[in-house]
Order: structure tokens, then C-alpha cells, then sequence
């Protein structure tokens, strides 16, 4: 049995009668039909770490020791 998607109808048909499959059908065509697996790719460490170092912020051109809106105490604070 070959089977074919029906974008019309939305699902699986048997493609000798356009009949729609049962999912006990699917599966065993499925596992008569395995797909071919490709091999897997190598990853590149290098890339990798250049990518985490690009979304690494370590310190920006427009960082300063007070931030906007906080205001800084030099004198000292006493409490009575």
C-alpha cells in the first residue's frame, strides 16, 4: 500500500482507492517505510562560544558608577 497526503481533505489517503488510512495503517506503512536518517552534523565549538561572547554583555560604552535617577550620599550618615 502507498499512501499520500490530501490537502483537500486533510489527511492520509491510500493512494489506489483515495480512501483516507486508519492511524493503525499509518503506522504500520511508516514502519515498513522507515526515512533514511542523514548524519549528524558536527557542531564548531568556536562558533558556538563566539555566538554566547556576542550575547554576553560585559560592559557597555554608556556604563557609569551611577546610574541614572539614584543619587549619591558622599557625606557621612548620622544617626542620634
Amino acid at each position: 500500500m502507498d499512501i499520500k497526503y490530501n490537502p483537500t481533505l486533510g489527511s492520509f489517503v491510500n493512494t489506489e482507492n483515495d480512501e483516507p488510512v486508519t492511524q493503525v495503517e499509518l503506522l504500520q506503512w511508516a514502519a515498513e517505510n522507515p526515512e533514511p536518517l542523514d548524519a549528524p552534523k558536527k557542531s564548531n565549538p568556536k562558533m558556538m562560544n563566539e555566538l554566547i561572547e556576542s550575547l554576553t554583555v560585559k560592559e557597555t560604552p554608556d556604563t557609569t558608577t551611577v546610574e541614572e535617577g539614584v543619587e549619591t550620599i558622599n557625606k557621612p550618615y548620622r544617626i542620634n
